[in-house]
């Protein structure tokens, strides 16, 4: 993450206005409690920023910050009586069981940990969350899901019972936890359930690890698990060095699955765009606690992959066919 501190201290007034639409959004007012959370290694703009956004608009606003990767025990009760935090650590609470209790209270949680920049140019937008809440809908309202591809994915997963997620960039309500930038229609599937094969082509990413696929990977799916991953470079990589490592059958489980509903998403630049892509498939394995109020899985391990030109059915409606979305709403 060294090109965090490539951006400048002097950015930080520019931002303030922006941020403080970003607040009103998330319906901050005068003398609600506004947490600011972040870590030794969070892009230092982003807290001044967001503090003079609280105090312009009368909140009640103070930051904790803390060394990367120290437990999130500490700061839980922080959480809880907050109306409104803003996560900005560099490392995402997102599977962990802080977001959980926290939403549970009904704390707002806003994610942020991306640069001024790509904030700037993914702004939320009323259209985007138009596009989410109905894609959510969609998804609520289905028991099963089935992926396919030009390149060999067929997957079927279950999940009566799960709601639709949304993710469109502003955390407006109790218990909300929102990530900006973002655009997603996501769900928690049913962590046992589901088989078929998943196949990453090139051009597909890796999110966990920084990377685009340049030989086709394939994987194996049964009850909800990876069970076998073959073919180049890649797959070789995932296999034996990624998921591996973390010695725990759960972080090859099913973890979450959806599309991406941003149409200002730009695929070459890495993290976020990728997720909420428009028209992309991104499906994710390992922990899933956290964000999905229904998830069960703990784990240390969560890998994302967003994938394009997949067709993607909820029971027997077709919302997208390689990769272009087939119902009006969506569009």
């Amino acid at each position: 993450m060294a090109f965090q501190m490539a951006v400048s201290h002097n950015v930080t007034g520019e931002l303030v206005e922006m941020y403080r639409q970003v607040l009103v959004m998330c319906q901050v007012k005068e003398g609600e409690h506004v947490l600011l959370h972040s870590t030794s290694n969070t892009f230092p703009q982003h807290p001044a920023a967001f503090m003079g956004a609280a105090l312009a608009l009368g909140a009640d606003v103070f930051q904790i910050t803390h060394p990367q990767n120290s437990p999130e025990k500490a700061v839980v009760d922080a959480w809880v009586r907050a109306d409104m935090v803003i996560d900005l650590t560099a490392g995402a609470h997102a599977y962990g069981d802080i977001v959980q209790i926290a939403q549970k209270e009904g704390t707002r949680i806003l994610r942020v940990a991306d640069t001024p920049e790509n904030l700037r140019r993914l702004f939320p937008l009323e259209e985007v969350r138009h596009r989410v809440i109905a894609g959510a809908a969609i998804m609520g309202q289905s028991n099963t899901m089935r992926i396919t591809s030009p390149f060999g994915t067929d997957l079927t997963l279950y999940k009566e019972g799960r709601i639709g997620a949304m993710n469109y960039s502003i955390a407006d309500k109790p218990g909300r936890w929102d990530i900006w930038p973002s655009g997603m229609v996501n769900c928690a599937p049913i962590e046992d359930m589901g088989e078929g094969v998943l196949v990453l082509a090139p051009g597909d990413v890796m999110l966990a690890t920084g990377q685009y696929v340049r030989e086709k990977v394939t994987m194996e799916v049964k009850d909800g698990c990876i069970t076998k991953i073959w073919g180049g470079l890649e797959a070789d990589f995932l296999r034996n060095d990624y998921f591996a490592r973390f010695n725990d059958p759960n972080a090859y489980r099913i973890s979450h699955v959806g599309w991406g509903c941003e149409k200002r998403a730009d695929w070459l630049k890495f993290g976020q765009d990728n997720e909420c892509y428009y028209g992309n498939m991104q499906i994710a394995f390992g922990a899933n606690v956290g964000v999905f109020i229904q998830g069960r899985t703990r784990c240390k391990a969560h890998m994302d992959f967003p994938c394009r030109f997949n067709s993607y059915w909820c029971d027997d409606t077709q919302i997208m066919s390689e990769g272009q979305f087939l119902i009006d709403e969506l569009k």
